[in-house]
């Protein structure tokens, strides 16, 4: 696989956002970090507590949570939402914050939810080339500490994989 450049990545991440308005770019950040924070405190986001954090009806919130759904979210039997980048659902990137033991689908998603959630948080995760331990604490700001030193994270470019974009729990990264 070549080599990609930050920008070459930020293009092919955004591919499937191409032609939204700004409107709606922010209304699914706004969801998805709601999701996110419910997910933090609780374990779950209701699609009750959904709809009250975003200012959505009941109605509109199931709506948008069935379309996240379609996209990658995870959702269990009773329509609430355990995972968004964060879940209760065990990956090998165990996420623990605000003492609770939770998980993030990626490596890189753990890197940016300490900020989302404005909390630190302590990072367990093992290297899938050489299953070397990784810890790593995360504050909202930076990389506070990281075991061993000098440890890296690849990402995948998904035009590389013949696809626009690729999340969830399923994703190759």
């Amino acid at each position: 696989m070549s080599d990609a450049t930050l920008d070459e990545l930020i293009e092919a991440w955004s591919a499937a956002d191409a032609g939204l308005s700004t409107a709606e770019i922010d209304r699914r950040i706004l969801g998805f970090g709601a999701l996110v924070r419910a997910i933090a405190e609780h374990g779950r986001a209701t699609p009750a507590a959904f709809a009250e954090a975003t200012g959505l009806s009941p109605a509109e919130a199931s709506k948008v949570i069935g379309g996240l759904a379609a996209g990658g979210i995870q959702v269990d039997d009773a329509g609430d939402v355990v995972g968004a980048a964060l879940t209760t659902l065990p990956t090998p990137h165990r996420f623990r914050v605000r003492q609770r033991d939770l998980f993030a689908w990626c490596a890189l998603d753990t890197l940016f939810l300490p900020g989302l959630l404005n909390e630190t948080a302590e990072i367990h995760s093992s290297c899938p080339e050489t299953g070397t331990e990784v810890h790593l604490t995360v504050s909202p700001d930076r990389v506070e500490a990281c075991r061993p030193r000098g440890a890296v994270l690849s990402v995948v470019n998904p035009h590389a994989l013949g696809r626009d974009r690729s999340t969830g729990p399923a994703s190759p990264t």
